[in-house]
C-alpha cells in the first residue's frame, strides 16, 4: 500500500476541542495525586482501549502510561492500523493512534471503515501530525515527549465524550417516546428538550402555546420555555381534554379561558384570565366549539 510521504503541513486556527500548538491551552500548573483520581467522578467509568501504531517501542510508554491511570485497560494493542475488529470483539470504547508523519493514508482508511462511534486520542512525535488529527475530531492530541498529566488529561477528555454521546443517545431515545401521541391517561407532566436538558413542565401552569418558526414557545404564568417542536408535535402530545388548539399557532389551556368576544363573521378573541388576548381561527372553530359543547352537556347534567 502507498503512503502519503508526510501529513500536510498546515496552521491550525479554527476551534475545536484542542490546539497542539497552543502550550496555555494545557496548563501544568495543576497536579492530581493517585488517591484523589482513584476517588474522581470520571475516573469511575471504566475505559476498554485499544493502542494502534507502527513503531513499537512508543506504543509500549503509552500503555505504560494508559494503564498507570485508574480505571484504564488496555484491552490489545497492534502494530498496525487493522484494528476495526477488535475494537468491536473487545467492546473497546477508546482507539488511541500513536501516528507517525507517512501513516496518514492508513489512519484515514482505518477511520473511514470504523462502524462504531469511538472516541479517538492521538500520538505523535511530530507536530505536523495535529493537522490530520484536528481533521478526524481527535478528543485530544499528544505530542512527545509524553508526561503523565497530559495523559490523564486526554483521559479525562475522552470520558466526558463517552459520557456526553451516552446521554445524548439516552435523551434521544426519550425524546423519541415522549413526542409519540399519549392516551388521554397521559401524566400531569410535560417533558420537553430545553437547551440540552430535560425539563418537567406541569400542564397545569401552562397558560397557552403559540408558534415561532420550526419551535414553540410555552407559557407559564412568568416564565416562557422556546421549545425546538413544531406545534402540530406538540399538539399532538397534550391531553385534548385540558389544551385545545383555537389557531394555526396557538393552543391554549381551556382552564385559563376567561371570556371568547366575537370579532369577525365565525371569530372570536380569547380573552384569558391573566388578560392575555388571544386569536380564534375559523378554521379550528370545531376545536373550541367541541369544547364549549362538552361544557354545556356538563352544566346541564349537574342541574337535572
Amino acid at each position: 500500500m502507498s503512503r502519503m510521504s508526510a501529513f500536510p503541513e498546515r496552521t491550525i486556527t479554527a476551534p475545536h476541542r484542542f490546539h497542539p500548538i497552543d502550550s496555555d491551552f494545557f496548563s501544568n500548573d495543576w497536579h492530581l495525586t493517585a488517591e484523589a483520581r482513584a476517588h474522581s467522578d470520571l475516573s469511575r467509568d471504566e475505559l476498554r482501549v485499544v493502542v494502534a501504531g507502527s513503531n513499537n517501542g512508543s506504543r509500549e510508554d503509552v500503555q505504560l502510561l494508559l494503564e498507570s491511570e485508574p480505571g484504564v485497560v488496555v484491552v490489545d494493542e497492534y502494530h498496525d492500523f487493522q484494528v476495526g475488529s477488535a475494537i468491536r470483539s473487545q467492546n473497546a470504547n477508546l482507539l488511541m493512534l500513536d501516528v507517525e508523519p507517512g501513516d496518514a493514508e492508513q489512519c484515514q482508511g482505518l477511520l473511514k471503515n470504523l462502524e462504531a462511534d469511538i472516541p479517538l486520542i492521538v500520538v505523535a512525535s511530530d507536530e505536523r501530525c495535529a493537522v490530520w488529527a484536528f481533521e478526524a475530531r481527535a478528543v485530544d492530541f499528544l505530542l512527545r515527549p509524553l508526561d503523565g498529566i497530559r495523559v490523564h488529561q486526554a483521559v479525562d477528555r475522552a470520558r466526558r465524550e463517552i459520557r456526553n454521546n451516552h446521554y445524548s443517545r439516552l435523551a434521544q431515545q426519550m425524546m423519541g417516546l415522549l413526542q409519540q401521541p399519549r392516551p388521554q391517561s397521559s401524566p400531569d407532566q410535560l417533558v420537553c428538550k430545553i437547551n440540552g436538558k430535560l425539563v418537567f413542565l406541569e400542564l397545569d401552569d401552562i397558560d397557552w402555546i403559540g408558534a415561532a418558526a420550526k419551535h414553540v414557545q410555552l407559557h407559564a404564568g412568568a416564565e416562557s420555555y422556546l421549545v425546538r417542536e413544531s406545534i402540530g408535535q406538540l399538539a399532538e402530545r397534550l391531553d385534548h381534554e385540558r389544551f385545545v388548539r383555537i389557531h394555526r399557532s396557538v393552543i391554549v389551556n381551556v382552564q385559563r379561558i376567561k371570556e371568547l368576544q366575537p370579532c369577525n363573521a365565525g371569530e372570536y378573541i380569547a380573552v384569558l384570565k391573566n388578560g392575555k388576548r388571544l386569536p380564534c381561527s375559523r378554521g379550528y372553530r370545531a376545536e373550541l366549539e367541541r369544547y364549549i359543547s362538552k361544557c354545556v352537556r356538563t352544566a346541564n347534567t349537574s342541574h337535572s
